[in-house]
Order: structure tokens, then sequence, then C-alpha cells
């Protein structure tokens, strides 16, 4: 599987792999309003990006979790 991200002899990077694309940076989250910011943007990629027509349709987000109570296709740690 790993053979699958490996980088072309093209691209001129330190690391031999890449999962993620370029142009994100991680962050931590240090407030309930810049964790609720965080989980809305999250839960609106899909509908902003004309997937679905509401964070509900994708089966693949919290968005279900915290808002349906919904654990049936991904269950997970609620965040305080």
């Amino acid at each position: 599987m790993l053979a699958r991200f490996v980088l072309p002899p093209t691209v001129h990077s330190h690391a031999h792999h890449r999962v993620w694309q370029t142009g994100g940076y991680d962050m931590n989250v240090w407030s309930r309003k810049k964790l609720l910011e965080k989980l809305n943007y999250m839960h609106n990629n899909p509908v902003r990006r004309g997937l679905v027509s509401e964070p509900g349709e994708w089966p693949w987000l919290s968005w279900r979790f915290y808002y349906r109570q919904d654990s049936s296709i991904l269950r997970m740690d609620p965040v305080p």
C-alpha cells in the first residue's frame, strides 16, 4: 500500500512518501469557539465541493455523530 504514496523523482522533497496534499498545516485547538469553527468547516466541506446538499448526506463525517447522535457508520469519542 505504501507504494501508492511514493513521490515521483521530479518532486524535490526530503520525504519519500506523501499522504496529505501540500498547502495544509496542523493547528492546536485551544478553545471551544475554535473547536466549533473547525468542526463546522470540516462538516461543510462536502457541501462546498458540491458532493452533497447537506452535511448529513456524507456518511464519513462526524456531523452524523454530533447532530444526530448516530454512531452506526462512524463511531468516535465525543469532543467535550
